[in-house]
């Protein structure tokens, strides 16, 4: 089979051996078994990164058996890819070897050949050490470059590999073991008439609860879980309190052990009780983590329940809060944000906290899921497949250096801060190469060494860069690229869902901000890309500049002047479900804050701003009564001071013009302390108005969307116990 897999226009072809040498001692720690062995010419030997390699041999014409003798350790490789073809037919000719269970050191295989037959082309893949990629860059002038590729390829077979094309394989390509050379034999079942055998039962199990028709019921977390992961309510922290501080109180050699009934503890020891909370918290975190695996590996959406107590004051934002919590934590444990959904039932439930159900995966999505080309996380990207045009020899226990690559490329030097790889720097930029792949095969990963003007500048290391894409190569940490990183969250409300009796539920954003000061201490202009990598469950705040994407993070390009800085925030976010209350000044300055942002149906965000008007209006009248009340104090201890002193001088006959002018005052302090009290009932009653007023416009708004219908009727179905 003809080769045309070269890389590159390229004047010198592929002939490279590079200080061959035999293989030390280490790898002989692990030998591996001998080669196959055949009369047979070899022709070509493709090695792959996945530790197998395909062999290429031919036979002449007029031969009448062809045999091979094959390690017994590399028989099941060997029958699993062998095939002879005979090149002037076309035709795949049969094998025979011997069968036998007891394995021993080898294998002969005879191939019985016709008596006219062509040249035969034997191919089979069997075991052999992966080959290794390493890179070297040669940067130029206006962003050009020199990219040269080789592959290590280790001859560690008894035979040389004389005059061969060698090649080295796919980066996608998958490889096993199976068993083709043990003999298999398959147990059956006896069967018989059955007119003398009783018939069994069929297996029996527990059954399990089951919501919704087709949701199924996937954990329940009582209080006491939803505690440990720190969800504890008032009343169960101030508990807490209490125990620790009788606990500290009661002298040590009079302090009883823990109680074991109901979970809870006594005036035990303080340590103790620290211990077994630590351990309550592990445990539940362990659960989350089990829980979260769980869930991951399985396709559909789940649903998180919260419930409340009777001591909670609100009970639908109580139980909406447990759920939110839990869904925070499975998302911090790695389920998708998108695939969960949090309501808050309101249904009090002495019980269970929350709870955990799973929508089930129709038909179609089943059988969509089984369809082959499905992409297998973790599994190498693309395809290599690189052959020499001319024939090579690589001496038995010998290794060469086989060139794959050399061509001409696109190469800039540019920053690259990266603050969240094990070998990044979180506050410093690397000098970094960013490459292009000029071939239209994937570069496997390995080492890359970069040099510029006859100068070594470094070394890096590269994933596997895809055709004609570009990668980066961080070779040297330069530290004059400085950069100063502050973080901050706030939530926004992104949508209304419901409005009932001025409680209003929300879709939220809780937004994540990251505020970097990148400062160039350098005296050229530097172009700058900054790494960040998304929390799990956000996503990205859409921003001035284009990122890219590199590792499952985003890369965003910035250009720095000299001796200067530039700021660069990202934001991400995730949805939250959340309840507000319009009555109080928290929950109107964020729905008015969103009313600023978004758009909603005219008449009705007419009403939530005269609602939003007459709430601000009441605080403006508020605030002017608690000010009244103060003039008013002021007052009247003003007045009270000077009576004293009206009292004390008329015991002084001389004092008689000092007294009128008191006199004279107190008499103005009363007239401006009966005008603010008249002022403040008048303000009592605008104020008594303006809540009944805003009392009925609360009443009359009303916003149910779909999603606010279902919370509402989950909440009716929901069992009370």
């Amino acid at each position: 089979m003809k080769s045309k897999m070269i890389l590159g226009q390229r004047r010198c072809v592929a002939a490279c051996l590079i200080a061959a040498a035999t293989l030390s001692v280490g790898c002989a720690s692990s030998p591996l078994p001998p080669p196959v062995a055949s009369e047979t010419k070899l022709g070509r030997v493709i090695v792959y990164r996945n530790g197998v390699a395909y062999f290429e041999r031919f036979a002449g014409s007029g031969q009448k058996e062809l045999t091979m003798v094959v390690p017994a350790a590399r028989v099941d490789d060997f029958l699993k890819s062998l095939s002879v073809i005979d090149e002037k037919t076309g035709d795949a000719l049969p094998v025979s070897y011997p069968t036998s269970d007891s394995r021993g050191s080898e294998v002969v295989m005879t191939i019985k050949l016709p008596k006219a037959h062509g040249r035969l082309k034997i191919a089979y893949v069997t075991e052999s050490p992966a080959w290794k990629p390493t890179y070297r860059i040669v940067l130029g002038e206006d962003g050009k470059a020199r990219l040269h590729g080789w592959a290590v390829v280790d001859n560690v077979s008894s035979e040389d590999w004389k005059n061969v094309r060698i090649g080295v394989g796919s980066t996608s390509a998958l490889s096993f073991r199976y068993d083709l050379h043990s003999i298999r034999l398959v147990q059956r079942e006896t069967l018989s008439s059955g007119s003398l055998l009783a018939a069994a039962p069929p297996m029996g199990g527990s059954p399990y609860g089951v919501a919704d028709g087709n949701r199924q019921v996937v954990a329940n977390l009582g209080h006491n879980d939803i505690k440990a992961l720190g969800l504890a309510d008032e009343k169960d922290a101030e508990s807490e309190r209490s125990y620790a501080a009788a606990d500290s109180s009661v002298p040590s050699g009079m302090r009883a052990a823990p109680s074991t009934g109901g979970g809870g503890y006594g005036r035990g020891s303080s340590s103790r009780y620290a211990l077994a909370k630590r351990r309550k918290k592990k445990l539940a975190a362990n659960k989350m983590r089990r829980l979260a695996q769980q869930l991951k590996n399985a396709p559909q959406r789940v649903r998180v329940e919260g419930f409340a107590r009777e001591a909670d004051k609100d009970p639908r934002q109580a139980s909406l809060q447990r759920a939110n919590v839990l869904r925070d934590q499975l998302i911090a444990n790695g389920v998708p944000a998108d695939r969960i959904d949090a309501v808050g039932t309101g249904v009090i439930n002495h019980q269970q906290a929350v709870r955990l159900t799973s929508e089930q995966p129709s038909k179609e999505a089943t059988q969509a899921k089984s369809e082959p080309g499905a992409v297998v996380d973790g599994q190498p990207l693309g395809h290599a497949h690189f052959v020499s045009a001319g024939t090579l020899t690589i001496n038995s226990k010998h290794s060469a250096m086989v060139d794959i690559l050399n061509a001409d490329t696109a190469a800039k030097r540019v920053y690259y801060f990266d603050p969240i790889s094990p070998r990044g720097s979180k506050r410093f930029a690397f000098n970094a190469v960013r490459l292009e792949n000029p071939s239209k095969y994937t570069l496997d990963s390995g080492p890359v060494t970069v040099y510029a003007k006859g100068q070594f500048l470094g070394e890096g290391l590269s994933e596997a860069i895809l055709p004609k894409s570009t990668a980066f190569i961080p070779y040297a940490l330069d530290r004059s690229i400085l950069v100063e990183r502050q973080a901050s969250s706030r939530e926004e409300i992104d949508r209304l869902v419901t409005i009932q009796r001025g409680i209003v539920t929300t879709e939220s954003r809780r937004i994540r901000s990251h505020k970097m000061t990148i400062n160039n201490r350098g005296k050229q202009d530097a172009h700058v890309f900054v790494r960040h990598k998304l929390a799990p469950g956000y996503k990205l705040v859409k921003t001035d500049s284009v990122p890219e994407k590199l590792g499952g993070a985003y890369l965003f390009p910035i250009d720095v002047k000299a001796g200067s800085a530039v700021e660069l925030t990202i934001e991400q976010w995730s949805p939250i479900a959340k309840t507000v209350d319009i009555r109080t000044d928290r929950g109107v300055k964020a729905v008015a804050i969103f009313l600023d942002k978004k758009g909603l149906d005219p008449d009705f965000a007419k009403k939530l701003q005269s609602v939003i008007g007459s709430h601000t209006k009441r605080v403006d009248l508020d605030e002017r009564i608690d000010t009244l009340n103060d003039q008013m104090r002021v007052y009247r201890r003003r007045v009270n001071e000077i009576n004293v002193q009206l009292v004390t001088l008329r015991k002084v006959p001389q004092a008689v013009r000092l007294r009128r002018h008191l006199a004279k005052k107190m008499e103005e302090i009363s007239n401006k302390l009966q005008d603010a009290t008249m002022e403040l009932s008048d303000l009592k009653g605008k104020m008594m108005t303006l809540t009944i007023d805003l009392q009925d416009k609360i009443a009359e708004l009303t916003l149910k969307t779909r999603e606010g219908r279902a919370i509402a009727k989950s909440a009716k179905a929901s069992p009370q116990i």
